[in-house]
């Protein structure tokens, strides 16, 4: 998968919200809840606006002063999660 490549948004059936300082996403249709750190919320947020997966990985590297083969390997492990659990589509 290059997700270099693609853009991804919030799949129909899902809502994300913060609670208590943490990212939350529920499922509606399965009446499940997934939580998110703060490196993946910060991730997702981007993902769920839009944003070019490069400039989401730059971004990444600028706030969490990580390398950026360690920001794409975290957006690649996140996107990957994410569509496997049919949270987010490609568009």
């Amino acid at each position: 998968m290059n997700m270099n490549q693609k853009k991804y948004k919030l799949n129909k059936g899902f809502i994300s919200q913060n609670v208590e300082n943490e990212m939350v996403i529920f499922d509606g249709e399965q009446s499940v809840l997934f939580s998110f750190n703060e490196t993946a919320a910060f991730i997702f947020k981007r993902i769920s606006k839009g944003h070019e997966p490069e400039k989401i990985i730059k971004a990444v590297t600028k706030t969490y002063d990580i390398s950026e083969e360690t920001a794409k390997k975290d957006m690649h492990d996140l996107v990957t999660k994410l569509t496997k659990k049919n949270i987010i589509v490609s568009v």
